[in-house]
């Protein structure tokens, strides 16, 4: 068992189809290898379910909590209300379709006696050529408007001390959140290191990306770069 203390944030939003076996997987993986941890589930306005699941999963698990946001503000906005109402020295987001190995926490974890985050990139992506092709546009936007250097703005493991992330200032309540993340983090001269981590798709439910967000998103990078 490890002593390192770790908040989980995970954002949910219509996830009824993988919500119940993702957290189930996330809670078992945990209490198997750790002691002192937390899941925060933000639910923002689901219509499919997925809020009463949040509650069932609470009354199950301990060491589960959720916080009904009411209504959906966006993934950004899902993110900031966990990473406030994070408890624990390290945050770690998880999203319910599992985009990687739980265990990839393992080589995170050692990397904090020098570094206050740990980023990734993705490597072995099978993703559909569509999304790879868009996430590839984005990031090369998202790196051209904020002067970043990282390989991937949007990769989706990542943990952060927990007082780092607290402190940001933080203002995407959309998906540009990981990228703004990423800039505060590389304009504060914040120590990071960014790992490999392999991609896995979903098995089941969709994305809420719309078509229209990849505009939202990069009107919100340049608000990012002139706040």
């Amino acid at each position: 068992m490890m002593n390192n203390s770790i908040t989980i944030v995970v954002p949910v939003y219509n996830e009824i189809l993988l919500l119940e076996q993702s957290i189930t997987l996330i809670v078992d993986f945990m209490e198997k290898h750790f002691t002192n941890y937390e899941i925060i589930l933000i639910e923002s306005g689901s219509t499919d379910g997925s809020s009463e699941m949040c509650n069932k999963l609470a009354s199950t698990f301990s060491k589960v909590m959720v916080i009904h946001e009411g209504k959906k503000a966006g993934f950004g906005s899902a993110l900031k209300l966990g990473y406030k109402n994070a408890t624990k020295d390290l945050v770690w987001t998880i999203t319910v379709d599992l985009p990687f190995s739980l265990e990839v926490i393992f080589t995170a974890l050692p990397l904090f006696s020098q570094y206050d985050c740990v980023l990734s990139y993705r490597t072995n992506d099978k993703r559909d050529s569509l999304r790879k092709i868009r996430s590839f546009v984005y990031n090369l936007i998202a790196k051209k408007i904020l002067n970043l250097k990282v390989k991937h703005v949007n990769s989706a493991f990542k943990v952060f001390k927990r007082q780092v992330i607290q402190n940001l200032n933080l203002v995407s309540l959309g998906w540009a959140i990981d990228a703004e993340i990423v800039y505060e983090i590389s304009r504060r001269h914040i120590r990071y290191t960014d790992l490999p981590v392999d991609i896995i798709d979903r098995t089941k439910g969709k994305s809420s990306i719309m078509f229209s967000d990849p505009f939202k998103m990069i009107g919100e990078l340049i608000a990012i770069r002139t706040k």
